[in-house]
């Protein structure tokens, strides 16, 4: 069962006392004062700001640390569930710390760094549950994205699951905070979150596909498509090389296979004239653009997004960049 979202209040009270908890496992002595943390070591005394968050994605790190206040010396410490990768390196950019109840502290201060993993949290129980789980969570959160106007209903959600499946999964995303008070989508918070699970399994062809298997003489039909950096420059990304490589995704295993036997598999990327996936999510393949200068039928614009996302440099960069009328991230 899904948990029920916490208060403001609750949720900075508990990450005080996590914080303290985990502060003390590692040696320094702290003290609570007027809802932040005082860290005494040696005979210095170091203030501690505490910022308390259910789930931090990067965009919500970005705009926790863009609204923050300049003017304090105290050091300000995240504390939450779950903290991404890239959040991380954001906060350690800042020059702020953090607590990931998953088991990690990270505390810096003049003249002091703790990095370290802590034990302390190995008990803890989560104020929410993972936002999105199995194959119903990820078609809910690609399917909010992609149609990000308007709110999801469970009988008309066009998923392939169940309502009641559907509806479980929609709570789990509202309990994370990631759907507005409208049923929409929180955008970009939702985008990247989904794109920490995006992982399909890519395999590396030695011979690139004929576009005739896309079979998009019946464009109603699952089938082929044309996804990744090349989807996304006849999509208008401002992307200035592009590689040869067609990123394709088809609608099931049996299509992998085939294609595996006709056009041969090297587990050598560089040796690859294509690569070829089974779509995370079947809506993927199963509503697919015209074709443009590639032949292909393109990815939903989100689809290619989440692939790029998926190159924290190079990736990342033109998603800043890129800005079509679809735009989530």
């Amino acid at each position: 069962m899904a948990r029920t979202r916490v208060s403001a209040i609750d949720l900075m009270d508990a990450a005080i006392q996590d914080l303290a908890t985990a502060i003390q496992e590692v040696g320094p002595e702290v003290e609570r004062k007027a809802g932040s943390l005082v860290l005494s070591l040696d005979r210095n005394r170091i203030d501690i700001e505490v910022v308390a968050a259910a789930y931090a994605t990067s965009a919500r790190v970005r705009e926790l640390i863009d609204t923050a206040a300049s003017t304090t010396r105290a050091v300000r410490v995240l504390v939450s569930d779950r903290i991404t990768a890239d959040a991380r390196a954001q906060l350690e950019q800042a020059g702020w710390g953090y607590l990931d109840r998953r088991g990690h502290l990270r505390l810096p201060a003049s003249g002091l760094l703790i990095d370290t993993d802590v034990r302390s949290m190995e008990t803890h129980q989560p104020a929410i549950a993972d936002p999105i789980m199995g194959r119903a969570g990820l078609a809910v959160a690609y399917r909010l994205l992609t149609h990000s106007k308007e709110p999801l209903r469970p009988t008309h959600s066009g998923t392939g699951f169940a309502p009641s499946t559907v509806s479980v999964a929609l709570q789990r995303i509202r309990d994370a905070g990631l759907l507005g008070s409208d049923g929409r989508a929180l955008v970009p918070e939702l985008f990247w979150v989904l794109a920490g699970q995006w992982s399909p399994d890519r395999w590396w062809l030695l011979t690139a596909p004929d576009p005739s298997e896309a079979a998009w003489h019946d464009p109603t039909a699952a089938g082929w498509c044309l996804s990744g950096t090349l989807a996304a420059v006849e999509l208008g990304a401002p992307i200035t090389t592009t590689t040869s490589i067609c990123d394709l995704y088809v609608p099931g295993p049996v299509d992998l296979t085939i294609a595996a036997r006709r056009y041969g598999v090297t587990n050598d990327p560089n040796m690859a004239a294509a690569s070829i996936a089974v779509a995370p999510v079947a809506e993927v393949t199963a509503h697919r653009r015209p074709p443009l200068a590639q032949d292909w039928p393109l990815a939903h614009p989100v689809a290619v997004a989440l692939d790029l996302a998926q190159d924290q440099s190079r990736g990342r960069q033109i998603l800043d960049e890129w800005s079509p009328p679809e735009r989530v991230w």
